[in-house]
Formats: C-alpha cells, sequence, structure tokens
C-alpha cells in the first residue's frame, strides 16, 4: 500500500497513518478553510459580462465561422 505523508509547519514530514486523531482533525479542518477561502475568492471574482448591443454584436460576428475564419484566428492570437 501507498505510505501519503504530510508536512507538518515545522516542514518536518509526518506519515498520515502515524498521525493521531487530534492532529488529524487539525489537518482536515485547515484542509477546510482553505478550500473555504477559495471559494470566497471565486465569488468576488468579477464577473465578465458583455454589456450594449455593440460588444453583444461584435462577439456575434466574431463566432461565425465567415468572418472568424481559422486564418485570422491563428494571426490574432499569436502567442
Amino acid at each position: 500500500m501507498r505510505e501519503y505523508y504530510w508536512t507538518m509547519k515545522n516542514g518536518q514530514k509526518i506519515n498520515v497513518d502515524e498521525m493521531d486523531l487530534q492532529h488529524l482533525r487539525n489537518t482536515l479542518k485547515m484542509i477546510l478553510r482553505r478550500v473555504e477561502a477559495l471559494e470566497q475568492k471565486e465569488k468576488a471574482k468579477p464577473k465578465f459580462e458583455l454589456r450594449g448591443e455593440i460588444a453583444q454584436d461584435h462577439v456575434a460576428q466574431m463566432e461565425d465561422a465567415d468572418y472568424f475564419d481559422e486564418v485570422f484566428y491563428d494571426e490574432f492570437w499569436k502567442d
């Protein structure tokens, strides 16, 4: 069976199977706090939204295969 290690704050690695119950609880709580913080960060990000008829029309034109052909796409989005 594969062994998993947890890196503690002080840099020491500990086998997860050897962690006591309190350490496991604290580790789980820390993981849950981090997930919650990431979710809050995602909610706080502004959502991209097209406003106005001209912007919406422009996107519709860009999606049209005749207007936004592969050659244009390659030239426009070059790295």
